[in-house]
């Protein structure tokens, strides 16, 4: 057999190896949903969780790589006390806030269920909804009347830079996702050896 009837009797084979590599990719593309955790380094903050979701694009050539999106939502809680005729009420406040970036995915070498991710600093967005307040009750009078309606200016900017430093923290930690298993909907995969379950979100 010469060289040229070789290569032509390999190219076959070469694309069915490639094919059946690709195939062990598990489906990640589309947008995945987690569940709340809890983040402690938001200054503002006495406690505070973020829900966050993962959106997976394949870029138009390759099945390897892609743009990804990771998003967030966040309840941040944080008591407040306010006089009223001479008698301090304490309530506690909750704010609402969204934070986004994007960035760049790929398959790890040599690896069908790890994936690295480079984020785009620049692209980081984080924003506080100064009417997205809710109040509990007065701990001492178990009143329900609010002591406010919505966050001050300068009360919503303080929020928006404590919570863009705690969750670019958290975003930038989230540099490889690995053992990636998807199954009836769900995504089970490691971050950093911690296990995380999101849910696919449907379009």
């Amino acid at each position: 057999m010469n060289l040229k009837n070789l290569i032509a009797s390999l190219l076959p084979i070469a694309a069915v190896a490639a094919l059946s590599s690709c195939s062990n990719h598990p489906e990640i593309e589309g947008t995945w949903t987690g569940t709340p955790t809890r983040i402690d380094n938001i200054s503002a903050a006495c406690d505070a969780s973020a829900t966050m979701s993962i959106s997976f694009t394949q870029d138009k050539d390759s099945a390897e790589s892609g743009e990804i999106t990771i998003s967030a939502l966040i309840d941040a809680n944080q008591p407040v006390t306010s006089t009223t005729d001479g008698l301090d009420q304490p309530y506690e406040v909750s704010v609402a806030a969204t934070a986004v970036i994007t960035g760049h995915w790929s398959y790890e070498e040599d690896g069908d269920d790890d994936i690295l991710i480079t984020l785009d600093p620049s692209t980081l967005q984080v924003n506080v909804d100064p009417n997205g307040v809710t109040f509990s009750n007065d701990v001492l009078t178990e009143t329900q009347q609010p002591l406010l309606d919505s966050l001050s200016s300068a009360t919503a900017d303080a929020w928006k830079k404590s919570l863009t430093k705690a969750m670019a923290e958290r975003f930038y930690d989230i540099n490889k996702i690995s053992d990636i298993k998807v199954r009836n909907g769900i995504m089970s995969c490691e971050i950093h050896d911690r296990d995380f379950t999101f849910r696919r979100v449907s379009e």
